[in-house]
Parts: C-alpha cells; structure tokens; sequence
C-alpha cells in the first residue's frame, strides 16, 4: 500500500514569531506546513499549493482571515479552514462559521489543542470528493462550531454586564445592541444579571 503524504497546513499570520513556533511544532508532529504573513500571499500559496487544512488569523493589517476564506472558497470549496483570534465579534464568528470554519480558537493558541484538531481532520476523510458530504456531516458533529458560538456571545454580554457593574446604558453601547435584544438574548443564554453581579462582589 502506497503510503499517503504528510497533511498539508497553510498557516496564516501576520506575526512572524506566531508563525514560526507553530510552524516548527507541526513540522516536528509530522505536519507539511506552508507559511504566508497576508491574506494576499496566503491566496498565492494556496493557488500554487495542494493544501489540505487552513489555518488563518482572523484579523490581520492587509486584509481579513474572513476576506481571504471568502476568496478562498471559490477555488477550495471543500477545505476545512480553522481561524483564530485574540479577539473577534459575535458577528465574525458567525460569519467564519458560514464560511465552513471547523473551528475557532483563541490567541495565545495551545500548539497541542491546534496539533488534536488537525488529527482529528486527518482521521476524517474529507480528501475523497466522493464522500465529501459525509465527510462535512462528520465534521459538524465534531466541533459544534454553533454551540462555540452561544458560549462566545454569552462570554460577551457577561464581561459587558461584570465590567459596567449592570448599568444598562453602557452594556447596550459596549455590545451596540438594543434593549430589546439584550433582554432576548439574556434569556435566550440563560444569563442572570443579579447572579452575575453578585458573584464578582465575592
């Protein structure tokens, strides 16, 4: 039996120091890993290159991990792509979740959680075109990406409320929602003001 080639990871960041520890821990655990500092070059080597997995920062000076995943997609429909973040909206991770992202993780990044994700996509089989649907239906399973998102936005609206000391006013400007739709969403998340409140008095 032929052996298969090692997985290959394109791994975007404009930190060069990010990039160069991360890229030498997943070269050591067996993992092809193609660098690139832009979304711009990140496109160029994803072009030039048959990847695998994309690993991308979510914000970066010359153009967003969502606008090169957008660009992205037209060309490699079917590659799993991972973002991470020092600190992302509810919005951008709604959309990276769009944007087929298997998941999200935040800055500083634990090599070995990165290393685990990326096994587990190897053990899928989302290479063969043929079971590509089966594949992705797999990967939904395994990281609820959805259920990331409810805990991000619960993160949030509990940090706005812990900081502002419960003040209405200044936790709608933090989050930029209304009334109304803190109170739906408050609800909707299971979030109680008071308990809050009197936990961080403790």
């Amino acid at each position: 039996m032929t052996k298969s080639r090692e997985t290959r990871v394109l791994l975007v960041d404009d930190d060069i120091d990010v990039l160069g520890a991360h890229s030498r821990f997943l070269r050591l655990n067996d993992i092809d890993v193609i660098v690139a500092e832009s979304s711009a070059t990140a496109l160029q080597r994803l072009l030039q290159n048959d990847i695998d997995i994309i690993v991308t920062d979510l914000r970066m000076p010359e153009g967003s991990g969502i606008e090169f995943a957008q660009q992205a997609r037209l060309s490699r429909p079917l590659v799993p792509i991972i973002f991470f973040s020092g600190y992302a909206e509810v919005s951008d991770v709604v959309t990276a979740m769009k944007l087929g992202a298997v998941e999200f993780l935040e800055k500083p990044i634990n090599p070995d959680e990165l290393l685990e994700i990326i096994s587990t996509l190897q053990q899928s089989h989302y290479r063969s075109l043929s079971d590509s649907r089966k594949a992705f239906d797999g990967l939904a399973q395994e990281f609820p990406l959805r259920i990331r998102v409810l805990a991000y936005e619960k993160y949030l609206i509990e940090s706005a409320i812990i900081h502002n000391k419960g003040q209405i006013g200044p936790v709608l400007k933090s989050l930029q929602i209304n009334r109304r739709t803190l109170n739906d969403k408050m609800s909707k998340l299971g979030i109680s003001r008071d308990a809050l409140l009197g936990d961080s008095n403790h």
